[in-house]
């Protein structure tokens, strides 16, 4: 029997229609700023919210977790027991984990990672899926920090899927999940990388009833409840714009910015420019990288993954906990009735801005980066949210707060299992 990783739940049944976009990097509403993107930074991104959509997040978190039934090979767990890092005298090491198996058959996954880097090190994750009985062939998910050799693509095209930059689509369903680890320092007795938790996003949007039905909640995307609201609910994760001194950066760094905002929410206050730095990727040449994202928070101690909305009751449900949710939308002029005024006269090919909470009526509050002047405190009906927002995918990053807190793991969510069944 498979290790089953912790898992938190929050199937939906999802409706409206696919969109073949990727929602992270591109910025139409820049204008307000006074700057244009310079070239297509829009990537496809296929995900959608068809009818029976299901959603969940496989965690692997801790040295206990993650070393259970691992192959390991100069790496061992830290001393307080929360990552895994390189062996005393060791300038690489390899971690292969115990194979991790998905509650369904899913045909997209977002991974994101926690881990640190100090400088001359860094560690790279590799990824497989399959069935069990035929694999796709390992292709790398991601790096953080300095890993050596130069990545000239992140993209991997293999028989049945591709792995896009950070996030995968299969067109056979996979069960089954393989992830290997590589860290590496530049001296043996240098400080040394650090891997805290795995988590991913899998889905299976084909449609399936069978499946929606026996993992499915019929809830509706919006939210009665919040729409009964006579008071606001809402965190303060500040404000921050797009607006730094490299102004070739203004028009790119919707997500270097959100990621700020929930980093200052935690008592943090790495400057927005020098985030958009560390989150820069090279090789495809993006500041909006999703587990880049994830892994910049990790870098400056806050915990965070990925995960997919279909629900504004979850969205409340994880603002609850004080957990900031930096949502990926992407909208056409027009196709939105009731914009903020940043939007009035443009749609955006893709964008990530900060969930506050919720205004009387059942209105959700919204801190956007696009606009110095008026991206604080927007409101946006639940109708237009969910088109913008759930209808394209319903990724969002999820921060949780400081990584020392990281035991204190939130409601619905289930122990890993090492293999045999046996709770870690």
């Amino acid at each position: 029997m498979l290790p089953r990783p912790y898992i938190m739940r929050f199937f939906q049944y999802g409706t409206g229609a696919r969109c073949l976009v990727r929602t992270l990097t591109i910025l139409a509403a820049v204008a307000l700023l006074g700057f244009s993107e310079s070239n297509a930074h829009a990537q496809a991104n296929p995900f959608g919210n068809p009818p029976n959509v299901v959603d969940e997040v496989l965690f692997v978190e801790g040295a206990t977790a993650l070393l259970s039934t691992a192959q390991a090979e100069g790496i061992i767990a830290s001393a307080d027991k929360s990552s895994i890092e390189l062996a005393q005298g060791a300038a690489t090491g390899t971690v292969t984990l115990a194979p991790i198996a998905s509650p369904f058959p899913f045909n997209e996954m977002i991974p994101s990672w926690n881990g640190t880097a100090p400088e001359g090190a860094g560690f790279r994750v590799w990824m497989r899926t399959g069935d069990g009985k035929q694999f796709t062939p390992w292709f790398e998910a991601g790096t953080w920090g300095q890993v050596g050799d130069a990545v000239t693509s992140r993209i991997a095209t293999f028989p049945g899927g591709q792995y896009d930059i950070d996030h995968l689509q299969l067109q056979r369903p996979a069960s089954q999940i393989e992830v290997r680890i590589d860290m590496v320092r530049g001296k043996p007795t240098g400080p040394s990388p650090r891997f805290q938790m795995l988590a991913l996003a899998i889905t299976n949007s084909l449609g399936d009833r069978k499946l929606g039905r026996q993992f499915g909640a019929k809830s509706s995307p919006l939210s009665t409840s919040v729409r009964s609201l006579r008071t606001t609910e809402t965190l303060n994760p500040g404000f921050r714009s797009q607006v730094v001194d490299k102004k070739a950066w203004i028009g790119r760094i919707c997500s270097p910015a959100s990621v700020g905002m929930a980093i200052d929410a935690f008592g943090g206050a790495t400057p927005t420019q020098t985030l958009a730095a560390m989150l820069y990727d090279p090789a495809s040449d993006l500041f909006g990288i999703w587990h880049r994202s994830i892994s910049g928070a990790a870098q400056m101690g806050v915990r965070g993954y990925i995960r997919r909305f279909r629900s504004f009751d979850d969205v409340r449900a994880e603002l609850a906990q004080g957990h900031i949710i930096c949502a990926s939308v992407r909208f056409a002029l027009g196709e939105v009735k009731n914009p903020p005024r940043i939007y009035r006269k443009r749609g955006t090919l893709g964008h990530i801005f900060v969930i506050k909470g919720f205004a009387p009526g059942g209105l959700v509050v919204v801190n956007d980066s696009a606009s110095k002047d008026y991206g604080r405190d927007n409101l946006w009906t639940q109708e237009d949210l969910a088109k913008a927002w759930f209808d394209k995918g319903g990724v969002a990053y999820v921060f949780t707060g400081p990584a020392q807190q990281a035991a204190k793991r939130t409601t619905k969510q289930k122990d890993v299992k090492k293999a045999g069944g046996k709770k870690g």
